[in-house]
């Protein structure tokens, strides 16, 4: 590090003591520096100006780039808050960037300053980020790779993250996408680029060179050989890339569920049994998708928070109990989770959140069942071995696909195509509550229903093919 330039070396030393004339510190109309001498009386602590631009006031300051004689350059230049001051001479030299010099512990400190330091929610406006209601500055991953990479890490390894399903809407970091629809709403982000107190834009050149998220939506390739995709699940597309989203390693899912009357319980009616199990399937599915994109992650979790909430007080603690079980299934699919938990059941009426996780919900028998399901739940999701895939839940995603593709090459005409998609809803339950048998005697359907379809078509292909044989017949022999 140079030395700060005293009067006798400058005095003695041929690199300071070079007497150029005063040029006007002034910006033309038109852009960059003025190259007039610098007249009349001027301001203190002000550079000096030409008549024409003496009314740019511009704060003194000295030139710190080093000289081979030890010293800092020393003349006089525009003072800059935020920067190191270079005369016009010296603007183009590098200047050693002493904050990576300071320890990591001081520099992660800084970055605490500058970054959220409480959970990440879901969905947030003003507020939420900061525990002193502060701003959060994001432009502090933009500086270059080292910095980035140590903010970058203190972000996403030491916060929760929130994931929230809302009907077909799972949400993070503000940005939500649409399962029914397997598209992604709004533009690819930095997980904070869109909170609305950060002071600096980041660049989208940055942005896209270093690959912050990927594209969402997917397209259907229609192809008749649809064997090899048949394999696996859909996977949730997150807003974030999947280099950021790996890295996360705590999460707080939150499932909102928020229709009055649309929920599957045990004491429904008949009528609205089917409707209200549908939707809670519909559930399932996005969860599955979210526990899929859980299961590529190649490190552990070391903590899952999850909260279920109930849009309105038409249920009690002996019905929201059994739904939220069933809620819970799909995330048996999980392993290596260090610290799972089910933090929250509340209904929320017009008074607030009503908590049914008391302490004495497990003394009634829903909750007792309740309990027994968490203990060997959270024992799957700890364990350190996947467990082996079961075959009705792959022979299910199977047979979703096969059917999308026969819908699109049938264009949803065929009155028996509509009745193996009514199949698919008794499939899906099947799935969930794993009875194999049950998914077998479906699948005979589907069979049955698909050979008499083709049967009719190989009846209808004869019998066009008998009449056009006969008009081509009757064409020629009139002719």
């Amino acid at each position: 590090m140079a030395a700060r330039i005293n009067m006798a070396h400058s005095q003695a030393c041929l690199l300071h003591n070079d007497r150029q004339p005063i040029r006007c510190s002034g910006t033309l109309r038109k852009g960059g520096d003025c190259r007039n001498r610098a007249h009349g009386t001027f301001t203190p602590g002000m550079l000096p100006t030409c008549r024409v631009h003496r009314r740019q006031l511009k704060r003194t300051g000295r030139c710190r780039a080093p000289l081979r004689c030890g010293f800092e350059c020393g003349r006089i230049c525009e003072w800059k808050l935020h920067g190191t001051e270079l005369c016009l001479e010296h603007r183009e030299h590098r200047i050693t960037c002493y904050f990576l010099k300071i320890p990591i512990e001081m520099r992660l400190g800084i970055y605490q300053l500058l970054l959220p330091d409480r959970p990440i929610p879901a969905r947030y406006e003003k507020s939420g980020l900061t525990s002193d209601g502060g701003g959060v500055y994001t432009a502090i991953l933009c500086v270059n790779r080292q910095i980035h990479d140590e903010a970058a890490g203190l972000l996403y390894r030491t916060r929760n993250f929130s994931i929230e399903l809302h009907g077909d809407w799972l949400s993070m970091c503000n940005l939500s996408q649409n399962n029914a629809q397997h598209r992604c709403f709004g533009f690819q982000q930095h997980a904070l680029e869109g909170h609305q107190w950060q002071q600096t834009t980041l660049p989208p050149t940055i942005l896209g060179q270093q690959g912050l998220f990927t594209a969402s939506n997917q397209t259907q390739t229609k192809s008749p050989n649809v064997a090899a995709n048949l394999a696996i699940e859909p996977i949730w597309d997150p807003p974030l890339s999947n280099r950021y989203f790996d890295m996360i390693q705590s999460f707080r899912v939150e499932i909102m569920l928020p229709s009055p009357n649309a929920w599957w319980v045990p004491n429904s009616h008949a009528a609205n049994h089917k409707a209200s199990l549908s939707r809670l399937l519909d559930y399932c599915d996005h969860l599955h998708r979210l526990i899929g994109r859980f299961r590529t992650m190649q490190r552990s979790i070391s903590r899952l928070d999850i909260v279920i909430k109930f849009g309105n007080a038409y249920l009690n603690r002996e019905d929201a109990f059994p739904t939220a079980q069933f809620l819970l299934r799909p995330f048996r699919r999980l392993h290596n989770v260090a610290n799972p938990s089910l933090l929250s059941i509340a209904i929320q009426d017009s008074h607030g959140d009503v908590e049914l996780l008391t302490p004495d919900w497990a003394s009634t028998p829903t909750g007792t069942r309740l309990a027994v399901c968490l203990d060997h739940l959270f024992g799957k999701m700890t364990s350190s071995q996947p467990l082996p895939e079961l075959p009705v839940f792959k022979a299910y995603w199977q047979l979703s696909r096969l059917l999308l593709y026969m819908k699109e090459h049938y264009r949803h005409t065929d009155p028996k195509i509509r009745k193996i998609a009514r199949l698919l809803y008794g499939a899906r339950y099947t799935r969930e509550i794993e009875d194999r048998s049950g998914f077998r005697a479906i699948w005979n359907q589907v069979v049955e229903i698909w050979s008499d379809c083709l049967h009719e078509y190989v009846e209808f292909h004869s019998n066009v093919a008998l009449s056009i044989d006969a008009i081509d017949g009757t064409v020629q022999n009139g002719s």
